[in-house]
């Protein structure tokens, strides 16, 4: 097997295709936006959307600037690795690799659980969830194996409906205002407040989740140097759109006074609006694509996990042989099914406990998978800045020094939200066991990581020294300036 990713076949509108995908705009506003109103109780969820947006495309701006300079697989791994140096880049990859595999599994307990609705829908055969996630974990498991541009092409055709449909729903909820004219108190500053307000920027953030996907690709881009950067900020400005004009669509059609209690009533909520509005049938069209939706997200997630462990394994950080492509495709095969093998198992066990695939997997899995991703942007933002105030490398003041010092401050004031908040976001007492364990793993995850770049760094030098450069690692610099 070869040991070099496919290069030149994604441009940017493919790049585009796997980042807005892995982000799930359908999922996020059937669920989360219906979610985010239940919580708060109020209307101000666009403005949150706007804000984490704000910031994010604040980050961007260092954080693709150094994606000019560093080009690898392991995207914010190599990213901290360079900036913060080589243990804190294996803890940053630790991280990485367990919350993007944690995010991609727990999408196949909401994958279960609307497949099997779906069969009993329209065959009236009654089916274990686990028949559908299994379904569609092969799926994810043979087109994680094919070329990067197949799974590209699927993603497009997918995404396209996905969008065209939220719009369609969208629009509705907009042309039948409670109360005959529209409201735009969602839209007001203000909406966004009380005790709740941290929460709904957290959850705000997981939605936006997959912006960061193009540099994942950027070995595989044509011509990374522009493309990476363009679809970056172009999957934050549609998600942005999406976002803002769908979640302000919803307290319009039911009243900004009645959104948190009818979002507590009913989970299906948008698709309620839906079959109410245009008819039953497109209550159905919406559970559909939503199934589609999730399953698009799970590919995307999956290949982004599997790049990471390539790049690790490429480096030597993890074993070998993760580290080797297809020579007939050149996707990083054996990532791929590592990737596969742990989902499944997953499955299974989730299935011989009999534990609840929607509360249990998808969402306390997911959110908390949420959470050390936070910390990873957070972390990466960091080495962004320290990166640049070592190496200009000609770069503006605004790109190398004043967004990413901007970047790092907010980002880290998420961060303090979303712990402060998490037990807000699984909806269980602030004292509870979940919401205490999840960051002290998360900072056991980084800790371990440090721990293996340090043991690296003495008993394997030359491994330890190609930490981070990606094909090049052959060829490091046994020591880099303010770096060990």
């Amino acid at each position: 097997m070869a040991a070099s990713l496919a290069k030149g076949r994604l441009g940017t509108s493919r790049l585009l295709h796997f980042s807005l995908t892995a982000a799930t705009p359908l999922t996020v506003i059937a669920g989360g936006v219906v979610v985010m109103y239940a919580i708060a109780g109020q209307s101000g969820i666009p403005i949150a959307y706007i804000t984490i947006a704000a910031i994010l495309a604040v980050f961007a701006v260092g954080y693709t600037a150094m994606a000019r300079h560093i080009t690898n697989a392991g995207a914010m791994y190599a990213f901290v690795a360079r900036g913060l140096g080589r243990p804190a880049g294996v803890g940053a990859a630790w991280v990485a690799a367990c919350s993007y595999s944690a995010l991609q599994v727990s999408l196949y307990g909401l994958l279960g659980l609307q497949g099997a609705a779906l069969i009993e829908r329209f065959t009236g055969a009654v089916v274990s969830w686990s028949v559908p996630a299994l379904a569609a974990w092969a799926l994810i498991t043979v087109l994680g194996t094919r070329a990067v541009d197949l799974n590209a092409a699927v993603l497009a055709v997918l995404l396209a409906v996905e969008i065209a449909v939220v719009a369609v729903f969208s629009v509705s909820n907009l042309l039948h205002p409670a109360g005959g004219s529209l409201s735009f108190g969602a839209l007001s500053p203000a909406a966004l407040t009380g005790p709740g307000a941290g929460a709904l920027l957290a959850l705000a953030f997981v939605g936006f989740v997959g912006f960061e996907a193009p540099t994942v690709y950027a070995e595989e881009a044509r011509d990374p140097r522009r493309t990476v950067a363009r679809a970056t900020f172009a999957t934050i400005g549609v998600l942005t759109l999406i976002y803002v004009i769908a979640s302000w669509s919803m307290p319009v059609a039911v009243g900004d006074d009645q959104i948190g209690q009818a979002a507590s009533a009913d989970p299906d909520l948008m698709f309620t609006l839906a079959g109410s509005q245009l008819g039953a049938a497109w209550f159905t069209i919406g559970q559909l694509l939503l199934f589609t939706s999730v399953t698009a997200a799970g590919l995307s997630f999956h290949n982004t996990v599997a790049r990471y462990l390539f790049a690790l394994g490429r480096e030597r950080v993890l074993p070998a042989r993760l580290g080797r492509t297809s020579p007939r495709t050149c996707a990083p095969a054996i990532a791929s099914l590592a990737q596969s093998g742990i989902a499944g198992a997953v499955i299974v066990l989730w299935v011989l406990l009999d534990l609840d695939p929607l509360v249990d997997l998808f969402y306390s899995v997911g959110t908390s998978a949420g959470i050390g991703l936070i910390a990873l942007v957070t972390a990466c933002a960091v080495a962004v800045l320290a990166f640049f105030w070592r190496h200009r490398s000609g770069e503006s003041a605004w790109t190398a020094r004043i967004a990413p010092l901007l970047a790092c401050a907010a980002l880290a004031w998420v961060l303090y939200l979303s712990v402060a908040h998490f037990h807000t976001l699984l909806g269980v007492d602030q004292d509870a066991l979940l919401p205490r364990l999840v960051p002290i793993l998360v900072g056991f995850l980084a800790a371990a990581g440090i721990v293996w770049g340090l043991v690296l760094r003495r008993l394997l030098p030359e491994t330890y020294h190609g930490i981070g450069h990606g094909s090049k690692a052959a060829l490091a610099p046994i020591q880099e300036t303010g770096l060990r």
